[in-house]
């Protein structure tokens, strides 16, 4: 099933992020959570595109992130996993733009639903 590739990367995701966020916590710091609004996406192209241009954003700042934590391996290691783990998902939603942009959506949306 091809959707279960996104979900396992999602679930993976949170999992690293509920990880990184408890050892800040263990560290005394208070972890900052930005709930941003959310727009309405119509389709799925419209919605990895969303989600294309908002880790690219994330991705720089991450990575401006490792510096604070020079000393402390633990956390410098758990931060780094966090990016890989973005890095992945944006490569998996700029591969899933270029599919549509290949194939054209109805190909896509086939290619999704089929297997």
């Amino acid at each position: 099933m091809k959707h279960k590739s996104c979900f396992i990367t999602f679930y993976k995701f949170s999992v690293t992020a509920k990880k990184v966020n408890a050892r800040l916590i263990e560290l005394g710091e208070t972890p900052v959570v930005e709930i941003e609004p959310y727009p309405v996406i119509t389709d799925i192209k419209e919605m990895l595109e969303y989600d294309c241009k908002d880790a690219a954003e994330a991705l720089p700042m991450m990575s401006k992130s490792l510096a604070m934590f020079d000393d402390d391996y633990v956390t410098r290691h758990m931060i780094e996993q966090f990016i890989l783990d973005e890095q992945e998902h944006y490569n998996w939603v700029k591969g899933h733009l270029c599919l549509i942009e290949q194939i054209g959506m109805e190909n896509y949306m086939i290619e999704m639903l089929g297997d």
